[in-house]
């Protein structure tokens, strides 16, 4: 049977905006053995390609905001889901004078900054453009993340966003952001849609990744792995906890 390996980026495989060599070295392994790999972000189009860019690695899919939308190596769009205007709305007037937030909004095309309130950058999110409060009701959104870096105001508006929004969207949790994407989508969702779509050829399911949001797809994998440095309820959910990447894909080759 093939194998199908899926990857976060950020904490997983990126770190300061680069992938060291030796990860690199072993994805290019994994495709070479005839594997599938399978970036699974809560990126954007937009940000995925920007955090690869100069990355010497073409994943063969993509599962990007969170499951909401998954693309061939080349971005072509196979599937997606948007959300309603009116949740980037209320977020909107919820957030953007809150003290320590910053909020986004990205769409199929490009990100957007709709506050900031933070004063600062982060690496997951480092490029967008502004988009003014009259532009708000004029475009079609995927995802909205919130940069929170504080722990209990993060824990804030998470519960807000719950009471708020009910079942009608997702909220994940992933290091000091909130994402917020459409109903019923995980990164495990997502990567049931690409195995759906690859049929019939049948794949062994792997998964790697760091963080609260890989937890869905690690409790669908055949096999998952977290990291040494992940929260321990994410390492509770994984048959294995590595230091880097490259130690699962060559366990999982059987080198």
């Amino acid at each position: 049977m093939k194998k199908l390996m899926a990857f976060d980026l950020d904490g997983t495989l990126l770190f300061d905006r680069e992938i060291e060599p030796a990860n690199v070295q072993a994805i290019h392994r994994w495709q070479q053995a005839g594997n599938i790999a399978v970036c699974a972000t809560g990126k954007s189009i937009f940000a995925t390609k920007l955090a690869l860019d100069t990355a010497d690695v073409t994943f063969d899919y993509n599962v990007l905001y969170t499951g909401a939308v998954v693309t061939d190596a080349e971005y072509n769009i196979l599937h997606a889901q948007t959300l309603s205007f009116a949740v980037v709305r209320a977020c909107y007037e919820r957030f953007t004078k809150e003290p320590g937030v910053a909020l986004f909004a990205t769409t199929l095309t490009h990100d957007y900054r709709l506050a900031d309130n933070v004063g600062s950058s982060t690496n997951i999110l480092p490029e967008f453009l502004p988009l003014a409060e009259s532009e708000i009701d004029t475009q079609d959104y995927v995802g909205v993340p919130l940069w929170i870096p504080e722990d209990d105001a993060r824990e804030r508006a998470y519960r807000w966003i719950l009471e708020e929004f009910g079942d009608a969207v997702d909220c994940h949790k992933n290091q000091d952001f909130l994402d917020i994407v459409p109903q019923r989508c995980t990164k495990a969702t997502g990567l049931a849609w690409l195995v759906e779509y690859l049929k019939p050829v049948e794949y062994e399911t792997y998964t790697i990744g760091d963080s609260w949001n890989d937890v869905p797809m690690h409790e669908w994998a055949d096999h998952a792995a977290s990291f040494s440095y992940s929260p321990d309820d994410v390492k509770a959910r994984t048959e294995v906890s590595v230091d880097r990447a490259w130690e699962f894909i060559d366990v999982s080759l059987g080198a």
